[in-house]
């Protein structure tokens, strides 16, 4: 009698362990914009590109192998690889081609983003904030066998800086939700809590990260849907870092700054052995800089 009544929770409780790990890939593509042309112009340059290093292959699409378990994500790609650990309050990122990594804790990070605030606007004491809209467009795609449904998220910065006011919108095309998919949004859902800042982007994105993670934020709020495909596009500003721009050129304001799409897709349970979601083995540790003032 005991036995009968106990051994469905304990199965279901089974398949809840089980299902907390996931693997799945993640396609990230650069569209366009004028930051992304003037980085691919500088690195084009003989001089400039070797000055540039590995930066010039920042907007380059890649393709990651994305691991979840428990409370670690590890997104795997052949240039760099990013290891979150929410319980520990890190961010390891790796760089495959130089063979070394660093460190980061959440802490850290948001100082980074809040004195990055400051320089874009050197009036305003606080984090930047955004007006949301949030719209059901109607329209549908077929994403990965699926009809996916579009959801158009505006962002609006809610003042100006020198570089002009940014507007980030997103096209999100969500499908259903399944256990794994729901795995994954869930553990987004929790990085977005603890970790909202510096989410956005990678080197040479400046104040564009501002924006991205704001995106990163709303797109972790979804409850109608998974965003297996989303296009995100930064208009209203003219640069991406300060006045002179992330590399001291300018970008022409009348273009949109960056137009990034990423996908979600190949959904399977499990995620192999740890060794995921840890440093390679022989790779250097970078001294970081001190923090920018």
């Amino acid at each position: 009698m005991h036995v009968s009544v106990r051994t469905p929770a304990l199965l279901a409780v089974s398949a809840a362990l089980l299902s907390a790990d996931v693997t799945y890939q993640q396609t990230t593509k650069f569209k366009g914009g004028a930051l992304i042309e003037m980085v691919q112009k500088m690195a084009s340059m003989p001089l400039m590109g070797r000055m540039m290093g590995g930066t010039n292959k920042a907007f380059q699409d890649q393709t990651y192998d994305v691991y979840i378990k428990g409370n670690k994500m590890a997104r795997i790609g052949k240039i760099s690889s990013t290891i979150y650990d929410l319980d520990a309050g890190t961010v390891t990122r790796i760089n495959h081609e130089h063979q070394s990594y660093s460190t980061q804790t959440f802490d850290e990070m948001r100082e980074q983003m809040q004195a990055m605030q400051q320089r874009m606007n050197r009036d305003s004491s606080g984090d930047m904030q955004f007006d949301v809209k949030v719209e059901k467009s109607g329209r549908t795609q077929e994403v990965d066998g699926e009809t996916a449904k579009e959801t158009v998220i505006t962002l609006t910065a809610k003042q100006s800086t020198a570089q002009g006011q940014m507007v980030v919108t997103v096209h999100a095309w969500t499908i259903p939700y399944n256990s794994l998919r729901q795995e994954a949004q869930d553990f987004y859902r929790k990085m977005s809590e603890k970790l909202t800042e510096g989410l956005g982007g990678g080197p040479m994105m400046g104040s564009a990260n501002v924006g991205l993670a704001a995106a990163f934020r709303e797109l972790s709020k979804m409850g109608d849907g998974y965003p297996a495909l989303s296009e995100s596009v930064i208009t209203g500003v003219s640069s991406a870092g300060g006045p002179m721009g992330p590399t001291g050129g300018e970008v022409d304001p009348n273009k949109p700054l960056i137009d990034e799409e990423t996908s979600n897709h190949n959904f399977v349970s499990g995620v192999g052995d740890d060794s995921k979601f840890t440093v390679p083995a022989g790779y250097k540790e970078e001294k970081r800089h001190s923090r920018e003032r």
